[in-house]
């Protein structure tokens, strides 16, 4: 009982902010009171509630389309390989239960003749809405078969459906099976993360300090080769070069965290090559700027021009890109997983979508994740950027 009050009065709470928001940032109300109007009719805020709403929209219209294609191929058997998928000793069963159990079970994944009614639900499902949810399953172990068991309630305010025909996952939450997933494609693209960004924004510096000198002339050769060579023969040059030259373990281990460095290395290294790239390039477009020139013209030494100056103004288009490559590295990168033998999220889609799983909530489910992920990356990114850059504005004025 205390997840639904708590649940809804947050709800409550927050569409009551976004109403309010939006009048005062309309000027509907509190029209001469300053101190509001500065809070709540904040520019920035009115844009970011914007992007969200649109970013609802579209997350809804995504999920709506893959609801009703994965329909279109559940519905060309009508649901007959589904059932037998979920239910187990399916063959010893009669076929009048078979088919009764059938029925609950596509009753039971939300799928019934009427795809509108289904798509509401689950629509409710994954909204944040609390509510209670039971696993259920059929004991066919005995002969009184079709038995249904009732177990594992629990609370929640987002549900996404529970894995049906994964190995290994199948009866969990999919929000569970992919968290877990996504825990360890975060420790590895973290990781990864600090390694472009802490060599690809120094390397970018020292690339256009240095132009047309030996660092340079090297770096440009290395974004050269990454672009040449396609991405999986390169990810390969680097097993060769981090498990086979230098030994770091070649297959991933959760209790070795050393494990983690031959994955995380090989998505740096290839990472930092197009953050070098567009530093350089940011750089050298402010050193032909008027600014740099008076700043030399009162005889600012170079060090100063670069780091007090230039490098402020042209690391800005860069920032906004750090957001997505932090929350993108809960998504994982399917080569990298399968070439170090990663339990991620990254190569979880394309089991979900494979015939002999086809299980489609699991598909859904990282979906739904994926684009929220992607919206708020961008978001931030705007917010950064903003935060960074005053010249930046949201206003219409």
């Amino acid at each position: 009982m205390a997840i639904y009050i708590i649940g809804y009065t947050l709800i409550t709470l927050v569409v009551a902010f976004v109403i309010f928001a939006e009048l005062v940032g309309h000027r509907v109300i509190f029209k001469k009171n300053l101190k509001i109007q500065t809070i709540f009719g904040h520019p920035l805020l009115m844009y970011s509630l914007k992007r969200i709403g649109s970013a609802i929209i579209s997350i809804l219209l995504a999920v709506t389309a893959t609801f009703f294609l994965i329909r279109f191929r559940v519905k060309i058997d009508d649901g007959v390989s589904l059932c037998q998928s979920y239910i187990t000793n399916y063959m010893k069963l009669p076929k009048e239960v078979f088919l009764d159990q059938c029925e609950k079970v596509k009753s039971n994944l939300g799928i019934t003749d009427n795809w509108f009614v289904d798509l509401f639900t689950y629509f409710f499902n994954i909204l944040p809405f609390p509510k209670t949810i039971c696993k259920t399953d059929f004991d066919n172990s005995t002969a009184e078969f079709g038995r249904v068991i009732v177990r594992d309630c629990r609370n929640t305010i987002m549900y996404m459906g529970r894995i049906f025909n994964i190995n290994g996952d199948v009866g969990k939450y999919v929000t569970d099976a992919i968290f877990a997933r996504m825990k360890v494609s975060f420790r590895v693209g973290i990781l990864a993360t600090v390694v472009e960004v802490g060599l690809g924004y120094p390397a970018g510096i020292l690339m256009a300090k240095y132009k047309d000198g030996v660092f340079d002339r090297v770096g440009k050769a290395y974004i050269i080769s990454i672009d040449a060579i396609p991405g999986v023969a390169y990810y390969y040059i680097w097993v060769v070069i981090l498990c086979t030259w230098l030994h770091l373990p070649r297959s991933y281990n959760a209790e070795n965290p050393l494990s983690l460095l031959a994955p995380a290395l090989t998505l740096g290294f290839t990472g930092m090559a197009g953050i070098a790239l567009w530093v350089r390039r940011f750089m050298l477009d402010e050193f032909n700027s008027d600014y740099v020139k008076f700043a030399r013209a009162k005889g600012l030494s170079e060090n100063r021009i670069l780091y007090t100056h230039v490098l402020r103004n042209a690391i800005v288009p860069l920032v906004r890109s750090i957001p997505s490559a932090i929350l993108g590295a809960l998504l994982g990168t399917f080569y990298i997983e399968k070439i170090y033998g990663i339990n991620g999220i990254g190569g979880y889609m394309i089991l979900a979508i494979d015939k002999t799983n086809n299980d489609f909530y699991a598909l859904q489910g990282i979906i739904i994740i994926s684009a929220l992920i992607s919206v708020l990356s961008y978001l931030l990114g705007d917010i950064v950027t903003a935060i960074v850059d005053p010249r930046v504005s949201f206003s219409d004025d």
